[in-house]
């Protein structure tokens, strides 16, 4: 991090003696002022793009456009790869809709007219790079103070109209940072959520990532529920809000109850989607079966409709879906070790973790104390890491050649079908996972 900072301040003497000031602004300079870590550095100045990369030419510094028509420029340093954006002052004007597909821009030489085009406040703040003097053109230092976040211009509507997508931004920045939203912001994102049905479904998934990885969680989760955003991003949830459960096991609605075990899952994105939208079926399932029951089944159907208008990979989604199908197994904790010992071998290393992990902040998401654990279920796959029990047929030491060898068989599904009942048997009895020992079963059981 060194080493592009002192890129950037190298930078900005050379514009200084161009007669240009150099400013770091944004998220950078308002997590610095409130004492948080800084992982990234944006600047701005009123340098346009074709004379900034004429100058890091002259300097050697490696720079590149990003996006031509909203002035930014990449800024790299050599030895740390480490890539800082530049963009040019300027001002924007936008058509109908939240979409935020500016019809003009328009580069200007007027920091203040820079800052009343971004989001909020808090995030409109200008530090000189060579003096750390802070420019604050719309209020931002009295907000930080106040812990609360407002839009930039004194009508929030006008701000929230141009990018629906400000609304999700709104809720992950309250949560992120603790901050309360300011009364008239809060009323706008509201009146304004219809918006973000404008709003490009991969964007609306780059929001709901972060604020999912992120701090708060729970508050964010809340927030979202309360601007009334989940229609637009979530509609599968929508059904879980207000649906009851048996109170003898959950303190909360179905929508509360997933939340506060989204809460209580450890920050990895797949686990906080599998925590989210793990009983997503149970409103669905009551309304066609008269039960839940049959939820998780119902859930991995409209789990796996959701993340993939969200745009989410197959990978993540098949992993995500597979963790609400099964989460309702064991449901007493009373299945023999054999059995168990089967069943993660079929799932594999990881669909038994993510299962573990999710039941286990499940109970915790009841609302109820409890002194449940996985501890049974993590000890066991402990054990069976440890005793090197194969979690693939791939994972055998018999291959399907060797099987057709032994027994003189042509290729076909008994051949399969054996190498399952070995893959099975070694579940249970991994010291028989060699080639010799299964050579032995197979033809005990031939």
């Amino acid at each position: 991090m060194l080493e592009i900072q002192n890129t950037v301040t190298s930078l900005a003497r050379a514009m200084l003696g161009a007669g240009f000031a150099l400013y770091r602004v944004g998220g950078c300079v308002r997590d610095k002022l409130l004492g948080l870590p800084v992982y990234d550095t944006d600047v701005a100045s009123a340098m346009r793009p074709e004379q900034l990369l004429a100058l890091c030419a002259e300097l050697g510094i490696k720079a590149a456009l990003v996006n031509e028509r909203l002035g930014t420029a990449g800024i790299w340093n050599l030895e740390s790869g480490i890539c800082v954006e530049h963009t040019t002052f300027r001002t924007e004007s936008y058509g109908e809709g939240g979409a935020h597909k500016p019809v003009e821009v328009a580069f200007t030489e007027s920091l203040a007219q820079d800052a009343f085009r971004r989001d909020f406040s808090v995030n409109a703040l200008y530090e000189d790079v060579l003096t750390g003097e802070i420019t604050d053109p719309t209020g931002g230092l009295p907000d930080l103070e106040k812990r609360q976040l407002r839009t930039t211009t004194e009508d929030p509507a006008v701000i929230l109209r141009d990018d629906g997508l400000r609304i999700l931004r709104l809720v992950r920045f309250c949560a992120q940072l603790d901050f309360t939203p300011e009364a008239k912001t809060w009323q706008a994102a509201k009146e304004h959520v219809s918006l973000l049905s404008d709003i490009a479904w991969e964007r609306k998934r780059q929001e709901l990532s972060r604020i999912l990885v992120g701090p708060r969680v729970l508050t964010a989760l809340q927030l979202l529920r309360d601007v009334g955003a989940l229609p637009y991003v979530l509609p599968e949830l929508v059904p879980a809000q207000g649906f009851p459960q048996k109170p003898e096991y959950h303190k909360y609605d179905v929508l509360e109850h997933s939340f506060h075990v989204c809460a209580a899952i450890a920050p990895e994105l797949p686990l906080r989607l599998m925590a989210l939208l793990h009983d997503v079926g149970k409103p669905a399932s009551f309304e066609t079966r008269g039960n839940m029951y049959d939820h998780p089944q119902l859930g991995e159907d409209l789990c796996r409709a959701a993340l993939t208008r969200l745009t989410y990979g197959n990978d993540l989604v098949d992993r995500i879906c597979r963790a609400v199908a099964i989460h309702m197994y064991d449901l007493s904790g009373q299945a023999k070790e054999s059995t168990l010992r089967k069943r993660f071998a079929r799932w594999g290393r990881q669909a038994t973790q993510d299962f573990i992990a999710l039941r286990q902040a499940d109970v915790r998401g009841s609302g109820f104390d409890t002194t449940f654990t996985a501890t049974r279920w993590q000890k066991l796959l402990d054990t069976m890491e440890a005793e090197r029990v194969p979690f693939s047929e791939n994972e055998l030491a018999l291959s399907g050649r060797d099987i057709m060898d032994a027994l003189h068989l042509p290729p076909g599904p008994k051949v399969g079908k054996i190498k399952e009942q070995l893959f099975l048997h070694c579940a249970v009895k991994p010291r028989d996972n060699t080639r010799e020992r299964l050579l032995q079963v197979i033809s005990k059981k031939e």
